[in-house]
């Protein structure tokens, strides 16, 4: 039994301790609350509400619009944790001085505080003798009054006149001639008798307004122009460059003073999110925004689809070897590409000799980065199929890949929906075949410039995907792939990133999009493609170099092409070749047209 005991009172003394110290602690909750320092939380002045912005163990300062007048003002004054001690609201009083304020907190202390309210000088009337000057010429902020003369006004002796509320002239004599061709500086005295303001009084003949920027200069190259929206900067560049590190220089409005802190030095304007304020002759300071920068080039050349001459719903793809520019063509009597030279002249077309185009005609081909062209027909066969290989666009085709229903593991006759290539295939290179309806991928490899025959099968994530869509490869050396995708469902329609066995990384969705490229170029990853959306086609061009969701979002380059119409079998392309140190970049869409970019 006294074993008992022991270890109940054992546990009667833990269960003890236990809620005492719950009690202890639920008690120091609710005793802090009353334990607080009593403070004026905010004071109505003439029924409206103001907070203090500054406490100290002396002073309450609540400010109010500047020229207020303060001298007879009906005041309540609300605080927290105590209670009034010798002051009654919802009365009038003289509040140009610091009135003293009792408090009896709820924890016994009495807390003393002089209640300063404060409203700063605000310019009532400004007369230059022998000048009329309207009201919109005068601009006025906190410490600098900035006024426009007539042009032609002598500044050298003027005779200016000033009048506040809130305030008296401490160092500046009215009516007294004197030069303004550099700016006054005076001193006005509040109301408080206690509180100087200074000011800087500036008179000229230049326009005079708000903050602008009126030029962006990037690592020594100046915007051709400037988009301003909602104070976000959007700079047009004539140079594509590495856009995440850079200088940059403002060109701002007469008059205009950029912020100290900006440096300009080093920034990343590809996050769109630099932030430089500026103040304008005005005297007001505006924060602006640095957006992306859009590239200005304009194309070496446009052919609206009328002016190429194909058939209704072709132009399907679009690629380059040697200096000469692809287009799909399978409307035609050989049913192969034609191509024409950079100054947009019909040079030829490819040889139909050792290919075989029946079927739908190649309406689907890639060229690799030294200018060879794989294509194949669209044809549903359950029996041997090729895509064919052209050298170059003067070469005869020849069978590069054999692939069928049996050697591809499939249960039905495979139709390729988009073939893509990226790299060399004299050197290594990752060719990618899509299948039309379906989900399939295939990927064949070349090292060394020796084929793999045998390809990789992987499953794209999305499903629903039309008769046309492709894949292609990152850059050589880098993992992953990009899908692009035109569904019914517009969450599943666009770009699709991807890892290298084919899983979903992340998607930029809401848009019809079928084919594109990527490249390196001068130490960059750039991701060209078109879209097509209520019977417009838009090419983009986005730096994709770090990777991230939002640079596939903000575009470097992105146009409306001219021409609008619908796209019935929502086929579009782009694709990109470095040439003597230039990128060029084609943009293709069904029915509306063919462009050509060069860039440097």
């Amino acid at each position: 039994m006294k074993n008992t005991l022991i270890k109940l009172n054992g546990a009667l003394l833990f269960i003890a301790l236990f809620f005492t110290t719950m009690f202890v602690s639920c008690s120091d909750d609710d005793d802090n609350r009353s334990f607080e320092t009593a403070r004026i939380v905010g004071v109505k002045i003439d029924s409206k509400l103001f907070t203090p912005s500054v406490i100290t163990e002396t002073e309450t300062v609540v400010e109010v619009p500047a020229g207020k007048d303060l001298s007879n003002s009906k005041l309540q004054v609300l605080v927290a944790n105590g209670e009034l001690q010798n002051f009654v609201n919802e009365v009038e009083y003289d509040c140009r001085k610091p009135l003293p304020i009792k408090i009896k907190g709820y924890d016994g202390t009495v807390v003393q505080t002089d209640l300063c309210i404060k409203s700063a000088p605000k310019l009532l009337s400004l007369v230059v003798k022998g000048l009329t000057i309207a009201a919109e010429d005068i601009h006025e902020s906190a410490s600098r009054i900035i006024v426009q003369v007539p042009e032609g006004t002598d500044l050298m002796a003027l005779e200016v006149t000033l009048e506040f509320a809130n305030g008296t002239l401490q160092d500046f004599q009215n009516g007294v001639a004197k030069d303004y061709t550099n700016p006054c500086n005076f001193s006005l005295l509040g109301v408080d008798e206690k509180t100087v303001y200074p000011y800087e009084l500036i008179l000229t003949t230049g326009p005079v307004g708000p903050a602008s920027i009126d030029a962006i200069i990037v690592n020594g190259v100046e915007s051709d122009s400037l988009v301003v929206e909602n104070n976000v900067l959007t700079p047009y560049i004539p140079a594509l460059m590495n856009f995440s590190s850079v200088d940059v220089e403002l060109k701002v409005g007469f008059g205009n003073i950029v912020e100290e802190g900006f440096t300009g030095k080093g920034l990343n304007l590809m996050t769109g999110a630099n932030v430089v304020t500026v103040t304008g002759t005005n005297g007001i300071a505006t924060e602006f925004v640095i957006g992306v920068p859009q590239l200005s080039f304009e194309p070496l050349w446009t052919k609206s689809y009328s002016e190429l001459g194909f058939g209704a719903n072709d132009l399907c793809a679009v690629g380059f070897s040697d200096q000469y520019l692809l287009a799909g063509n399978y409307t035609s009597v050989t049913k192969t590409p034609v191509y024409y030279t950079f100054n947009g002249e019909q040079a030829g077309q490819l040889s139909a000799e050792g290919v075989n185009p029946t079927g739908y005609g190649f309406r689907k081909f890639a060229t690799d980065e030294q200018g060879k062209v794989l294509a194949l027909s669209l044809g549903m066969s359950g029996g041997e199929q090729w895509i064919y290989k052209w050298d170059n666009v003067a070469g005869k085709g020849s069978e590069y890949i054999s692939f069928s229903k049996a050697s591809l593991g499939v249960d039905y006759n495979p139709r390729a929906a988009g073939i893509n290539v990226t790299g060399s295939l004299d050197g290594d290179a990752t060719i990618v075949l899509t299948i039309a309806q379906k989900t399939d991928v295939f990927v064949w490899t070349v090292s060394g410039g020796v084929l793999n025959s045998t390809p990789k099968k992987y499953s794209f994530p999305i499903s629903g995907t039309s008769y046309y869509w492709s894949i292609c490869a990152m850059p050589m050396g880098k993992k992953g792939y990009l899908g692009f995708a035109a569904t019914a469902k517009m969450d599943n329609s666009g770009v699709i990133c991807l890892s290298d066995m084919m899983s979903e990384t992340q998607r930029f969705s809401g848009m019809s999009t079928t084919d594109g490229k990527t490249i390196s170029y001068n130490g960059r990853d750039y991701l060209a493609f078109v879209s097509h959306n209520n019977n417009k086609g838009t090419m983009w061009i986005c730096d994709i170099t770090d990777g991230q969701l939002d640079s596939y979002k903000h575009p470097i380059f992105k146009r409306t092409m001219k021409v609008e119409g619908g796209n019935d079998n929502a086929t579009m392309d782009a694709d990109m070749v470095v040439i003597d140190g230039k990128l060029y970049v084609a943009f293709a869409c069904t029915n509306l047209g063919l462009y050509l970019y060069e860039f440097e």
